[in-house]
């Protein structure tokens, strides 16, 4: 049957099935709707039966609830694309995502769920404590989708997917949280039996249903759309995040052979961005303001251009400003020096700059050129459309935040930045860890 269906009434259908879950709550149902309609389905067609539903105004978190039913509908049925053969080469940070998800899933499948059946039969406390090790493992995984949300998912913003990164992005927030919950009930001195039984099961479902996603779903659509340029500058964020339970990976470049192949490679990206565009004014129009603008001209704005070339030819032009100046050379490395994190984000909302020497958040080369909302998930865009808004219509010149977060004591400023006419030229953050500051006392003058 599949053969004789257009690729619209493909996506129809699809998104006709999605809705039933959304609506009916109608597993079985679902589930035997796809088995007569399909034979199979590519993993594009999922995502785009997603934006279908994002379309129809349906809200990107209200997906995020499917996202695990729609694994489980589609995993049987889900065509293989073709990966890269970069993908297999150790340091490759596709590689390095999938052995981490193997380790991963050994720890679930092979120790955690193991070892809770048998507490589960006879709660002894040496069973207990592997548990407590095992959940506190499995914490780790923190780094994983860190680096996965800030560093892998513009890339798929970038070229216009941006219903998956979006639903990802919050069921990868509620894994942490089941993990911490059940990492709490399993410290408690005597735990509940079924407590703990239901916590831990349900976090190792959802963390073994990501694996899932990640490679049947995220990697498949990088491979078609993302250049090897783009994986470098993926390998070259990874320090800033660490791995989880495994050691730093070897070294990765991409060979000039891969980055010639990948420019012949036939892509029709008009098309590409045909399809995705759709779904980013749906997605923007949902959030209001001036979002749809934003992601319109943000089409036509250039990715930014390598550190490797330019600042060398610019090193010594010499910058006035109201006191004094500098060369390039110098200024660059005076922002570099700031106890700082800053970041620049222009009138059109586009990121433009990253800078200081603070390095409390971590951030990715790949978010430079993407538009400021289209990097947050969904239920930070309302708050971070504010800021913003209150910045542009002079409101307010600076929104401060301060609050404690991994035992430092952070302060951040939001801060207006206008030309001498007044005119709003975009948004500088700056961050500081202000731990050490607040802790002085006395006074100290001398060396």
């Amino acid at each position: 049957m599949t053969e004789q269906m257009s690729l619209e009434e493909r996506k129809a259908k699809l998104a006709e099935i999605l809705r039933i879950l959304q609506e009916d709550g109608d597993f079985d149902q679902a589930k035997a709707r796809f088995k007569a309609a399909f034979d199979q389905v590519s993993v594009r067609e999922i995502t785009e039966a997603e934006r279908a539903l994002i379309a129809g105004g349906l809200n990107p978190a209200e997906i995020q609830n499917l996202c695990t039913v729609h694994a489980e509908v589609f995993r049987g049925a889900i065509g293989q694309s073709k990966e890269s053969p970069a993908f297999a080469r150790p340091g490759h940070p596709v590689h390095t995502l999938k052995l981490e998800n193997m380790v991963i899933a050994s720890l679930v499948n092979d120790a955690l769920l193991p070892d809770l059946d048998k507490y589960v039969q006879d709660p002894r406390t040496a069973v207990l404590a592997r548990i407590r090790q095992e959940l506190a493992d499995l914490r780790t995984i923190g780094k994983h989708y860190a680096r996965k949300e800030i560093s892998i998912f513009p890339l798929m913003t970038k070229y216009g997917i941006t219903a998956p990164p979006q639903v990802m992005w919050g069921v990868d927030d509620d894994i942490r949280g089941w993990i911490r919950e059940a990492a709490a009930c399993a410290e408690e001195e005597a735990p509940d039996l079924e407590e703990l039984s239901r916590k831990v099961k349900r976090a190792a479902k959802e963390v073994t249903e990501m694996i899932f996603k990640e490679e049947a779903i995220m990697v498949p659509l990088l491979a078609d759309v993302a250049s090897p340029d783009d994986w470098r500058k993926v390998k070259e964020d990874e320090p800033q995040f660490g791995y989880t339970l495994i050691n730093p990976p070897v070294n990765w470049r991409p060979s000039q052979q891969e980055l010639a192949d990948f420019a012949k490679k036939p892509r029709d990206l008009d098309q590409l961005a045909k399809n995705w565009n759709e779904q980013i004014s749906a997605f923007a129009g949902q959030l209001g303001g001036n979002e749809k603008a934003n992601y319109d001209a943000q089409l036509s704005v250039a990715p930014a251009a390598s550190s490797s070339k330019g600042p060398a030819a610019l090193g010594q032009v010499f910058l006035q400003f109201a006191q004094g100046g500098l060369n390039f050379d110098q200024l660059s490395a005076i922002l570099d020096l700031l106890p700082f994190d800053l970041a620049f984000v222009d009138k059109d909302d586009i990121i433009r700059y990253f800078g200081g020497n603070c390095g409390f958040y971590p951030h990715s080369a790949n978010d430079l050129g993407m538009n400021l909302f289209s990097i947050h998930m969904p239920k930070s865009v309302a708050k971070v459309k504010q800021i913003v808004a209150d910045l542009r219509s002079g409101k307010k010149d600076k929104h401060e935040f301060w609050f404690e977060l991994r035992g430092r004591f952070v302060y951040i400023q939001y801060i207006a930045v206008r030309d001498q006419q007044g005119q709003y030229l975009g948004v500088l953050e700056v961050l500081q860890d202000a731990t050490h500051v607040r802790g002085l006392q006395g006074n100290k003058k001398e060396l």
